[in-house]
């Protein structure tokens, strides 16, 4: 049985990867090995795991049934492994975080200094991310993100919850006017965020017992949100931005607060989110402990707009 061990989970990494190239850079192996020890696996087994053709592979029955087992296999040694680390509750080794692009360049980076004097054993490896994130297969302890499609398998715990605000520049308003209800924004040019995986074309507002969802639409379409920030200074037209992108825009007169007795519906947390495992790395609860300090409750960016704020209704 132990023989079966390493091509069993040499096969797992397969199955994750969807491919022998992949699963060899992520194991550190050749692909010569990777291949010789999946075809010894099935040919001990007596049954074919995996289906190939030039460009792609996909699992068979037994296939399936055996990367189920082989992940609670990986995690079994996963958790075992991380018993023994929590003996110790010392924060060391290499943390490999991944973190949303524009929150994490607003707000995380700034406050890692912080962290790393806290810790001096401990090494950081951050990535910026931009796209649908495989936690396993890009090998992080940790991901921050805003986005609401979590990975199967994954425990996802909130550390906060956006505000957003309706802006536009000064320059604009003069030209366009200011409107007075939520549907008056199909006559103006919206900004939108058009990302690979979503579109925020639909914004949603909320007053008392009002409720309004609007389609709306302009010239200008980008994936990142910051860039729509800009666009907005620059006139081009109304943006749909959440608050801790701001900065001292409003306190300079750069954008002016549009609807602002109406409140922005948009449910976008920011979640820590970690594969499923029953010991928790020390490393790993020690960053989102001490990002939870650093965002506070709520949020310390939305002090300067806590007069917006009391106007919703």
């Amino acid at each position: 049985m132990l023989e079966l061990l390493e091509p069993i989970a040499i096969f797992t990494h397969v199955a994750r990867a969807g491919s022998f190239s992949s699963a060899a850079r992520r194991l550190g192996i050749s692909k010569s090995k990777v291949s010789t020890q999946v075809a010894d696996l099935e040919h001990r087994l007596g049954v074919q795991l995996i289906q190939r053709t030039t460009r792609s592979l996909s699992l068979t029955e037994a296939g399936n049934l055996l990367y189920a087992q082989g992940e609670e296999l990986l995690r079994g040694a996963d958790q075992a492994v991380a018993s023994v680390h929590n003996l110790n509750d010392a924060t060391r080794g290499v943390l490999k975080l991944g973190i949303s692009q524009s929150f994490g360049t607003a707000h995380i980076i700034p406050a890692l200094p912080e962290f790393m004097e806290r810790h001096p054993e401990l090494e950081l490896q951050v990535s910026l991310l931009d796209h649908k994130v495989d936690v396993v297969n890009e090998g992080l302890d940790l991901l921050l993100t805003m986005s609401e499609q979590l990975p199967l398998g994954m425990v996802a715990r909130p550390l906060m919850k956006c505000q957003f605000l309706l802006l536009a520049s000064p320059e604009y308003i003069k030209r366009h006017g200011m409107p007075e209800r939520p549907e008056q924004l199909v006559e103006h040019n919206c900004l939108v965020y058009h990302g690979e995986w979503h579109e925020h074309s639909v914004w949603q507002f909320r007053r008392g017992e009002d409720y309004c969802e609007i389609g709306v639409s302009g010239n200008f379409r980008v994936d990142n949100a910051p860039a729509l920030k800009t666009a907005a200074v620059n006139g081009l037209g109304v943006v749909y931005m959440a608050t801790y992108l701001l900065e001292n825009e409003i306190a300079e007169g750069k954008l002016v607060p549009m609807l602002t007795d109406w409140h922005l519906v948009n449910h976008l947390p920011l979640q820590a989110v970690y594969p499923r495992r029953k010991h928790l790395a020390p490393k790993v609860s020690a960053f989102i402990e001490f990002i939870k300090e650093h965002i506070g409750t709520p949020p310390r960016w939305d002090d300067k707009f806590t007069g917006i704020f009391e106007q919703r209704k």
